[in-house]
């Protein structure tokens, strides 16, 4: 029987709580289960509450055939990370208003490599250190302004123009920086400046590395998908930067949009992607220089909930190293440690990166997936650049072609229960032309991961 006007009817069928008889009983939301960490939550304090909060994340990583350093190095290296946190979130009542203080403690054992394998900081390694500690108060007494303002996070959408680089056992990304909000019912607006942290093993952390950054980020509201635009500058005056015509400042103009949503309205059809142009100097060079990222999926309407998805990114590379003009990619500071392959072993600089996705939850709280890739130069005559940013390979005449290689990534993720997770996965990379035809000939690659993270 089909249901009545008006009424509200589950998906087995029977009608739902909303259009159940006056007299009936309201269904009630069971009870969070309570645990010890709840004392550590709301606890009175002056004219607010305060929130105690931290993390515990350790994982094991087998490595065959490459490094954070870089790749084909002839054998097998292992690590245990084992990442520490704990914070103080003091809220004002009746305000938008908080101070959040975070410190970190990273470490790592059974590596080869040694502290001296890196320069001043380590990827790592970051013992008893200040992550996080601003003051944000949004919608000041009801206006639409607000600001954060001390050393902190900025991650915007899918990280892939901002986003920290949480895989790391450091984190990639902690700025000294201040934020200024205009929130209306239209649109977001957010104005930054900030200078990157530099983190040191063993030492405070209070230096940053040469360059200011600069930016817009809006977020459009009230339309039938998630859209974003941005602007940001990363100026360095240092002087230092060799571009083709020789040495001379960094001034990189990045703008474009992120767009997310669902296809014609349907929530089986995913999409989204990012688009970036990028002008300005590079030494004494012109900088011109693009990327962009599109994804779609679907979702079954099955047990399992099945989903099969493609993914694009490209980002372009210097087609003519003696003409003056820059033309590869930045990454921008976006995240590298959950795009272009699971092993890290590319940045969004001279790459084309051809990704099909599939992946099953068998339960509520477990997922498992399946990626392939397909690794290509965006130009044949640029480099293969690793995820630190520099070249792992490169054939100056373009002889070697542009297939670098292909990776496949099995993962798999449980949510025990609100405190701790369990994340494991394997990796293959499988080298292409250019790999066999560049110096140092050609080699696969294997990792092995397993990471648990115990939360509260």
């Amino acid at each position: 029987m089909g249901s009545q006007p008006g009424q509200h009817v589950r998906a087995d069928g029977a009608p739902s709580a909303a259009s159940a008889p006056a007299s009936a009983p309201a269904a009630t939301k069971p009870a969070k289960e309570p645990d010890w960490f709840d004392c550590l939550k709301d606890i009175p304090l002056g004219p607010g509450k305060l929130d105690v909060g931290g993390s515990i994340r350790t994982r094991y990583e087998l490595l065959d055939d490459f490094t954070i350093l870089g790749v084909n190095t002839n054998r097998a290296d292992e690590m245990l990370l084992l990442r520490s946190r704990i914070s103080l979130d003091y809220k004002i009542t009746g305000q938008q208003l908080h101070f959040f203080v975070e410190a970190q403690d990273a470490r790592f054992w059974l590596s080869a490599l040694e502290r001296s394998d890196f320069a001043a900081t380590h990827p790592h390694l970051n013992q008893a250190d200040l992550r996080q500690a601003f003051v944000e108060w949004r919608k000041i007494s009801g206006t639409p302004f607000g600001f954060k303002i001390g050393r902190q996070s900025i991650t915007y959408a899918d990280k892939r123009i901002f986003g920290p680089g949480e895989w790391g056992n450091t984190g990639r990304y902690q700025w000294d920086a201040g934020k200024f909000y205009i929130q209306t019912d239209a649109v977001d607006v957010d104005l930054l400046y900030g200078r990157q942290v530099q983190p040191y093993p063993a030492s405070f952390d209070d230096e940053h590395y040469d360059y200011d950054m600069v930016g817009v980020y809006a977020q459009i509201k009230k339309l039938p998908v998630k859209l974003d635009v941005f602007y940001l500058l990363r100026y360095d005056d240092e002087g230092t930067t060799r571009g083709e015509a020789g040495l001379g400042d960094r001034r990189t103009h990045t703008m474009g949009f992120y767009v997310d949503g669902k296809a014609g309205g349907r929530k089986e059809w995913d999409y989204g992607g990012t688009v970036a142009f990028q002008a300005g100097q590079f030494g004494r060079d012109d900088l011109c220089a693009y990327g962009l990222n599109s994804r779609l999926g679907y979702t079954f309407d099955l047990p399992w909930q099945p989903r099969l998805g493609f993914e694009f990114s490209y980002a372009s590379g210097d087609r003519d190293p003696t003409d003056g003009r820059h033309e590869t990619f930045d990454n921008v500071f976006g995240a590298v440690d959950t795009y272009y392959g699971r092993m890290n072993l590319f940045s969004w600089m001279n790459l084309e990166d051809y990704q099909l996705t599939a992946s099953v939850k068998p339960a509520k709280d477990v997922e498992i997936r399946a990626d392939y890739h397909l690794f290509r130069l965006a130009t044949d005559n640029d480099a293969w650049y690793f995820c630190n940013g520099r070249a792992a390979r490169r054939d100056p005449a373009g002889d070697a072609g542009q297939t670098v290689g292909h990776e496949i990534d099995l993962l798999a993720r449980w949510k025990i229960n609100r405190h701790l997770e369990l994340y494991a996965g394997y990796a293959h990379f499988f080298d292409g032309g250019f790999v066999d035809r560049t110096a140092g000939g050609g080699f696969d690659a294997d990792w092995l991961f397993a990471q648990l993270v115990f939360s509260f």
